[in-house]
């Protein structure tokens, strides 16, 4: 019996029970019906078929839809079980279809495998970190960084062309503090004379503003006047902003190159906010905003439930809503885009109700295609970060840490490691803890981050993951030529097996959905559970001692069906997965 893949049994099992629903009701049923399930493990079979979708379609109950794809079922040879529970299709494939298919299509697919062809063709634009350039980046961009960074992921393994972009926020009041603090303070210093990393160098004149001007208010118009000159263009200010802003994006690429950090387009807002004001005549054309006495344009929302937004200032400048209104028109003109999503906080979603309304009023039919990817804040036990009190928590500092800690609790372990290993792992597991302890929760929710627990070898962590997959490489190092023995597939079964290739089972039904709710905290937690369950299957089974050699391999293949599988997913997140811990 030779079959192709998975993923094609699936589709025929779709396309039978199309064709059993029309048979049997004359109605034509389409594909995102029929959806897939994981059974819960007091069920033994392998997939689970809801009928709910379908029954409401037919307008029949869940348990005679279920019936009546049993029964098409029943003709096909790849089955050892069809059960029904209620609205459920419960069914056991044969263990050489199970086992071998499946374990062979992962091995040969590897990094590949859960891949589909959704989105070939189509472009999804990710706008994430997008910082201002007066401070380093901070715990909260760690966590907007690795959630554009894994979503941007999740949908080129859907198919997509994704496009990456970063919008530096790189001109504006804040920098204008910035500058006038190095003027008056800084006595000529340098990163270089002070052996500061560019952005944190930058980020101190910040925060010496912030203090000084409490003392000297006067400094406060010296950075509007900084801004205004900046604005007309004189050259000496321009010279000192571009110096300023160099050090900062040197900072920057060393902290996004260690996170892994990349992009494909990057804007700069020196560069587009006066993209919006284009629109701005345009908008008062259709009705779509007015005009006040002061000149000042404003738009109305309040028909809906929103409020009154000013979109041009009474000196004629633009804010931030205007800007990102012609970038907006400007990115869908240059890509044709899918998607347009933008990973900012969730203190941001009333800024993005009022940036897609008014895309929407003002004809734009892409508007709907928009989406604003609202992540909850990070918290350490002192509170949220204030960035301009000197307290933020920085991402290199944090990362720091995070390996010091991690470097510490190898050391105390039986392993032995040279100091460029020592180093080199616990750099891999300290920045796994930040991102996994990050990524493993719903991006809507707020989260606690404690660096403590998100080292832990037990439980949910991606220490606890990482270990797995590197315990994985040890057996496969240890079994030396008995993975070349031919493996015979028909002598597993055992509990804990099934349930392991159970998980496998369904890694592409996870990325789908991880992708289409935007969450990569379903494929995370996902991980765990795939991780869990192999530990679970090794503390019963013995692999490379098993009897015959043909079990042994067989274990052996599957194990290695695990450790492809993690990898992948790990990789997906920006987690690097170590073959020594």
């Amino acid at each position: 019996m030779k079959y192709k893949s998975f993923e094609s049994i699936k589709s025929e099992l779709k396309e039978v029970s199309i064709k059993a629903i029309k048979d049997e009701f004359g109605i034509e049923i389409n594909e995102q019906t029929i959806e897939y399930q994981l059974p819960p493990q007091n069920i033994t079979a392998h997939i689970a078929i809801p009928c709910f979708k379908i029954a409401k379609a037919v307008k029949k109950s869940p348990n005679i839809i279920a019936q009546k794809i049993a029964n098409a079922y029943e003709k096909l040879n790849y089955f050892e079980k069809i059960d029904i529970k209620g609205p459920y299709l419960n069914v056991s494939f044969k263990n050489e279809i199970l086992f071998s298919l499946l374990i062979e299509q992962i091995l040969k697919e590897k990094d590949k495998y859960g891949e589909k062809n959704i989105g070939a063709g189509k472009k999804i634009l990710i706008e994430y970190s997008s910082p201002n350039t007066n401070k380093p980046l901070h715990l909260g961009h760690v966590r907007n960084n690795v959630l554009g960074m894994s979503v941007s992921n999740l949908f080129e393994k859907m198919g997509y062309q994704v496009l990456r972009i970063c919008l530096f926020n790189d001109r504006g009041i804040h920098i204008a503090k910035a500058m006038v603090a190095y003027k008056n303070f800084s006595k000529g210093e340098t990163p270089q004379s002070t052996g500061k990393k560019g952005d944190h160098f930058v980020g101190d004149y910040y925060v010496l503003f912030e203090q000084k001007v409490k003392e000297q208010p006067e400094l406060m118009e010296q950075a509007r006047e900084m801004l205004r000159k900046w604005e007309a263009g004189d050259e000496e200010t321009v010279q000192l902003w571009k110096k300023l802003n160099s050090w900062v994006y040197e900072g920057f690429w060393q902290t996004y190159n260690r996170m892994g950090c990349k992009f494909d387009v990057l804007q700069y807002e020196s560069e587009t906010y006066l993209l919006g004001k284009n629109l701005v005549q345009e908008g008062l054309k259709k009705g779509v905003f007015y005009r006040k006495e002061d000149g000042s344009v404003w738009a109305n929302l309040k028909d809906i439930g929103l409020d009154e937004k000013v979109i041009l200032r009474s000196d004629g400048t633009t804010v931030y809503i205007t800007q990102d209104l012609g970038t907006a028109v400007d990115r869908f003109n240059k890509y044709h885009f899918e998607k347009l999503i933008y990973v900012v906080a969730s203190e941001q979603n009333y800024h993005f109700q009022v940036l897609f309304e008014l895309l929407r009023r003002l004809g734009f039919k892409w508007a709907d295609k928009c989406f604003h990817l609202s992540y909850g804040m990070v918290y350490l036990p002192e509170g949220k970060m204030k960035s301009r009190e000197g307290k933020v928590v920085d991402a290199d500092d944090l990362m720091d840490e995070m390996k010091n800690l991690a470097k510490n609790m190898m050391r105390k372990s039986q392993i032995q490691y040279t100091e460029e290993e020592l180093d080199r792992i616990s750099e891999i597991i300290g920045q796994g803890a930040i991102k996994y302890f990050i990524l493993k929760v719903n991006p809507k929710k707020d989260i606690y981050f404690n660096p403590e627990e998100s080292l832990s070898f037990e439980g949910n962590t991606g220490a606890y993951i990482q270990y797995a997959h590197a315990r994985i490489c040890s057996i496969l190092r240890k079994a030396g030529d008995l993975i070349k023995v031919k493996p015979d597939y028909s002598l597993l079964g055992q509990t804990q097996e099934v349930e392991l290739a159970k998980k496998l089972l369904f890694f592409s039904e996870i990325l789908k959905e991880s992708t289409y709710n935007y969450n990569p905290s379903i494929l995370a937690n996902y991980l765990y559970q795939l991780a869990r369950q192999f530990n679970l299957f090794y503390r019963e089974n013995p692999v490379i001692k098993a009897e015959p050699k043909q079990l042994a391999s067989a274990r052996l293949k599957l194990c290695q069906a695990v450790q492809t599988v993690l990898k992948s997913g790990l990789n997906i997140l920006t987690i690097e997965a170590p073959e020594k811990m």
